[in-house]
């Protein structure tokens, strides 16, 4: 590896992909944004995806062609094989061979890796983690994603998808959530979680400033509410602040990490989050000063899994033996 080595990598999501032309020091030099559309079968939305990764690799320089493609994905994988097995808030995404479809379609080596873990090394290799040996980094997006840095290297566990944080069950009679359970973090404390309570209060006839329709209620307009003192935007992000602080409380009381990174789609909510997770820490923390405990927002947004993608393709933050990439 030199400065000069390029990579592709692509953030896949329940709502959206992003890809992008990365180097070695984790830049960005170029990128593609563009959505899911669940709706649609798999294969239309891999057919854009490729396409989409085609234009980026004829935009690098004369002579610095990518050498390898990462790819994040959600939900469960074997990643040996370069298989998606199941992405629970993806219908329809099981057993897809991704490593050797877009090795064939990209003639370059695949990695195929969980998506959080991506945007766990990029933040902690240049964004808000940087400094710190052992952190928890979560998304909260569609779903609610958990990435873990021990010791300054990726914590994969045995199975490639580990540090599922969204599918700990906090309520055995709560939401239906996508893994086909109940009660899942991910039902309260993801973008989708936090636009189901507020949908739920419109649709009771409770007081809020929000004048669309419910089912157009976005994360991004109850944070603008909140600014105006929204009861029911402030109401649903101490519900999703409360939850998270219970896990991570948990979390820090088992493993005695430094902190945590908020990211993901709905990380635009932090300054309404952080206070009721800290409320949390407080008072179940017990490893540690709760104040001794950092909680910190995302800094590198949606570049995070880019810059981490391709930091893998590297070795770097690894915490054993890479799984190999897939043939061209």
């Amino acid at each position: 590896m030199d400065d000069n080595d390029l990579f592709l990598a692509m953030d896949v999501g329940g709502t959206n992909v992003k890809a992008g032309l990365v180097d070695s020091r984790g830049r960005i030099l170029s990128r593609r944004h563009f959505p899911t559309s669940s709706s649609r079968p798999p294969v239309e939305v891999i057919n854009d995806m490729v396409a989409h990764l085609k234009a980026l690799a004829a935009e690098a320089p004369a002579g610095r062609g990518a050498a390898s493609l990462a790819i994040g994905m959600p939900g469960w994988l074997n990643q040996a094989e370069g298989l998606l097995i199941n992405a629970p808030n993806m219908p329809g995404w099981s057993n897809v061979p991704m490593a050797d479809i877009f090795g064939r379609a990209m003639n370059m080596p695949v990695r195929l890796e969980n998506d959080t873990n991506a945007y766990a090394v990029g933040e902690w290799l240049y964004g808000a983690g940087r400094g710190l040996a052992n952190l928890i980094v979560v998304t909260l997006g569609t779903g609610v994603g958990g990435g873990l840095i021990l010791e300054k290297k990726l914590w994969s566990g045995s199975f490639a998808s580990a540090v599922e944080i969204g599918h700990i069950p906090l309520a055995l009679d709560g939401a239906l959530c996508g893994c086909g359970r109940r009660g899942c973090l991910e039902t309260i404390a993801s973008a989708t979680g936090m636009r189901r309570l507020g949908r739920e209060w419109l649709l009771a006839g409770k007081p809020s400033l929000y004048e669309g329709r419910p089912d157009e209620l976005t994360t991004k307009a109850m944070v603008d509410l909140a600014r105006d003192g929204d009861e029911m935007s402030l109401q649903v992000f101490k519900e999703a602040g409360r939850a998270l602080g219970r896990v991570l409380a948990d979390i820090f009381n088992l493993l005695g990490l430094e902190g945590a990174v908020i990211g993901g789609g709905a990380a635009g909510a932090f300054e309404y989050l952080e206070p009721d997770i800290r409320e949390i820490l407080a008072e179940r923390l017990i490893v540690a000063e709760p104040e001794g405990v950092k909680i910190l927002r995302s800094q590198l947004g949606e570049d995070a899994p880019l810059a981490g993608g391709a930091a893998l393709l590297t070795g770097r933050g690894l915490q054993r033996p890479r799984a190999p990439l897939s043939p061209k």
